[in-house]
């Protein structure tokens, strides 16, 4: 049975694009999972003095220079690989060319303990290629929403598949901290992470198809859903009014506090369990559960957010971004204020604190991220693909700054690190809450624009091809 099954042949699932949902989020999770191995791993490999522990489970003791390569080598990988991965997803079978990015990096993953072993430049490299990997998965986002969701559920996929960052984290964290108290060590959280992708690919093969058509388990009912509404033309392209982009107040205003926000969710991807381990001194199995606490609430509040601030209809929209925006930056800057002068034996109220710290970030999809779709409309690609810039820019300074911050670990270099980073949010949240503006952009043509009841009939399909361009746009970036 096809898409183009007869008339009155049922199909095996009327909901089937789920399951593709499901499947293509268990696979990006895996990906990021594996980027965020050594975030953790760094705090349990160490050198140990037992006789009876093989070589390989010793690990290497690194500097602080190299640990922040080993975490912002990944963005270099990445950077190198967006512009084939965007290439080769223009010209090939999507399906193909996103399981070549799981089968790097479960092979860089599992290799990880044996490149640790024969030194820190193999090790990088194995790293590197983690990066690589990363840089297939937001056009698949993109492909996979446009195709494989109605235009009423772009926000569930999008949120979803965008949310993978958040749950490679819940399940990386915990994952990490059991195994790395085991008897086999931190090398197994390499080989179960690599185990994980393998096994979340294999239903990738079995499962996915690049469009519904061609899908023999998607059947007419479902088939003509998915196809209401949308474009018929296939890669068209508009001019992007460059000039008039760049010299928009509310888009950089709008970039300014992607700046903030991202540097403040780096500290929490990166340090997480530096933190709760070397500085609050929990062992190392109650790290991982405690370091992906504040991430699951952060992802719970990412859907929240972004959910009620399109029920929330009785406030003007502009209003609702700067309502929102300050919710993630400006509150979370507060609490993390409120953790610069926790001390180290009041770890319960710390750890208490950096949950509200860090989560309350996840309301940053109905502040500045909301606000660049609505004020470039149909260019919201180019103005959302700058993020990803910037997302590459913190992944590269954050190591380097955060250690050269804490180098000694003690409470004056906490203290200063968090205080840094709750001043930039504020600053950026500021300069955003001036700029912000949910009108329509002149140059983005609304004399054009209907009347409500036909705007609301047009607006889809451009919606839909401004969402399709902005994830394989942001690939050349990751």
């Amino acid at each position: 049975m096809t898409g183009q099954e007869a008339p009155g042949k049922a199909p095996v699932c009327a909901r089937f694009r789920y399951v593709i949902l499901i499947t293509a989020a268990l696979c990006l999770t895996s990906l990021l999972s594996n980027m965020n191995t050594y975030n953790f791993t760094k705090i349990c490999m160490v050198p140990k003095n037992d006789s009876t522990t093989s070589e390989l489970d010793k690990g290497r003791q690194y500097n602080k220079l190299e640990q922040s390569w080993l975490q912002a080598c990944v963005a270099i990988g990445a950077l190198a690989a967006s512009v084939p991965y965007t290439y080769m997803f223009q010209r090939y079978t999507k399906k193909w060319i996103f399981l070549s990015a799981g089968i790097i990096s479960a092979l860089s993953t599992i290799l990880i303990p044996t490149a640790n072993e024969y030194g820190f430049k193999y090790f990088l490299v194995a790293r590197t290629f983690q990066g690589i990997a990363f840089s297939a998965t937001f056009p698949i986002i993109g492909a996979l929403t446009a195709d494989w969701a109605t235009l009423t559920e772009h926000g569930l996929f999008c949120g979803l598949l965008t949310g993978c960052t958040q749950l490679s984290q819940i399940f990386t964290m915990p994952v990490s901290g059991a195994l790395c108290t085991s008897r086999w060590g931190w090398p197994s959280v390499y080989y179960v992470h690599a185990s994980f992708t393998i096994i979340s690919f294999c239903f990738w093969i079995l499962l996915y198809k690049d469009t519904p058509e061609e899908h023999r388990l998607v059947g007419q009912a479902e088939l003509k859903r998915l196809q209401t509404g949308k474009s018929k033309k296939k890669n068209v392209r508009e001019k992007l009014p460059y000039k008039q982009i760049l010299t928009s107040k509310t888009l950089w205003g709008a970039w300014i506090a992607a700046f903030g926000d991202l540097l403040a969710v780096q500290l929490v991807t990166m340090f997480n369990p530096q933190y709760v381990n070397d500085y609050l001194r929990y062992n190392v199995f109650k790290t991982g559960f405690l370091a992906a606490l504040p991430v699951a609430v952060q992802f719970c509040l990412k859907l929240i957010g972004g959910v009620s601030s399109d029920m929330l209809t009785c406030l003007d929209e502009t209003l609702k971004l700067r309502i929102y925006n300050s919710i993630a930056l400006g509150a979370s800057a507060f609490f993390f204020i409120i953790l610069a002068f926790i001390p180290r034996e009041s770890n319960v109220t710390a750890i208490v604190i950096l949950v509200f710290a860090e989560s309350l970030l996840g309301f940053n999809t109905a502040g500045f991220n909301k606000c660049i779709t609505l004020h470039s409309r149909q260019f919201g690609h180019f103005g959302m693909t700058q993020i990803m810039n910037i997302w590459a820019v913190t992944i590269l300074l954050e190591p380097f700054v955060v250690n050269a911050i804490i180098s000694a670990n003690t409470f004056e270099d906490w203290r200063n690190c968090f205080l840094i980073h709750a001043g930039i949010l504020l600053l950026c949240n500021a300069i955003f809450c001036v700029y912000a503006d949910a009108k329509p952009a002149p140059w983005t043509c609304v004399a054009d624009e209907k009347p409500d009841g036909e705007e609301m009939i047009a607006r889809p399909a451009a919606t839909e091809a401004a969402f399709a361009r902005f994830y394989t746009s942001s690939s050349r970036i990751f």
